[in-house]
């Protein structure tokens, strides 16, 4: 099974909120749940096991929450800057990977039927298809 990168609305996220004075997070939410290695606010737990539901089987997912320090070492690996880059990675903090409402999924996830029209009806909003289809935000495109 091959991981997708693990960039994601990062980018979106630095392209929309680029000077809007969104703020940075860098500290995990206080109220996240954990379910083998998801980590994500309640929320958007739910709506994890609601596509999952709808779709009959669990989705793989690669990445949830990531640490400010985990977001420049990706930023790092995608672009070679760990401040990010516009269009590749959000900044450290500005992604809605710190806000643990962020998911990566694989490309066998993408590849199977229903998937992404799951995610999408539970509240999941896959942000940057052409560029990284495989990260899906939870409460808006970010």
């Amino acid at each position: 099974m091959t991981a997708l990168v693990l960039v994601s609305a990062a980018a979106v996220g630095f392209v929309i909120w680029g000077g809007s004075g969104i703020e940075r997070v860098c500290g995990r939410p206080d109220d996240v749940v954990r379910r083998g290695n998801v980590v994500l606010v309640p929320d958007a737990m739910d709506a994890l096991r609601a596509a999952e539901t709808s779709l009959g089987s669990e989705i793989d997912v690669v990445e949830s929450y990531r640490s400010c320090k985990q977001q420049r070492a990706a930023c790092e690996a995608i672009c070679g800057n760990r401040r990010g880059c516009p269009g590749l990675c959000a900044p450290p903090g500005l992604s809605w990977h710190q806000r643990a409402m962020a998911i990566d999924v694989t490309q066998q996830m993408l590849d199977t039927p229903g998937v992404i029209d799951a995610l999408e009806a539970a509240g999941w909003c896959q942000s940057l298809p052409g560029s990284d289809p495989g990260h899906f935000s939870f409460d808006g495109c970010h």
